[in-house]
């Protein structure tokens, strides 16, 4: 498998099948903060995220964030969503894939990561055969490294075919 390919390609985290995930095993989401969960220049979540995230966690499912991002922002996010945050990842490390596993006693196919970044969240996921689930960036408003690394990513994408930009799957 293309370690950039996403297993699933949803158009936000609100469009994906949480409950087909439950029906595979998946007990654990990982989420990433910066245009997946929330725009870059967004420094709370919004109602709607606090309030999917309290209902996956009704559902059975324990949530954790996996950012690249500071300590600041993300500390203000565990505080508002009251998960766990490893934040400073340099996500596609497998660093603190690994930590989470151990710390929550789980196995990779109980996993699923969810971000916007072929580079980052899904080859980070791909890399240990977690469920990878790609999401539709929330906003263009992004750092130069982020920026470097779409350009990246449209060349990949052009040259492979490996996503279809607006073809969703499952």
């Amino acid at each position: 498998m293309n370690q950039y390919k996403p297993i699933i390609y949803s158009n936000s985290i609100y469009s994906i099948n949480y409950k087909k995930l439950k029906e595979k095993g998946i007990k654990l989401l990982l989420f990433d903060i910066d245009n997946t969960i929330a725009k870059t220049n967004e420094y709370i979540p919004q109602n709607s995220v606090v309030n999917l995230f309290k209902k996956l966690e009704k559902n059975g499912f324990k949530i954790i964030i996996l950012t690249n991002a500071i300590p600041s922002r993300a500390i203000r996010f565990k505080k508002h969503l009251k998960v766990d945050t490893f934040y400073l990842s340099w996500k596609p490390s497998k660093r603190n894939y690994i930590r989470i596993i151990k710390k929550y006693n789980c196995n990779v196919k109980e996993i699923a990561a969810i971000g916007d970044q072929l580079y980052t969240d899904i080859k980070g996921a791909n890399r240990l055969g977690i469920t990878s689930i790609l999401v539709d960036q929330l906003s263009t408003n992004e750092s130069i490294f982020t920026k470097i690394n779409r350009l990246k990513e449209a060349k990949l994408i052009k040259k492979t075919k490996i996503i279809e930009r607006g073809k969703y799957y499952d």
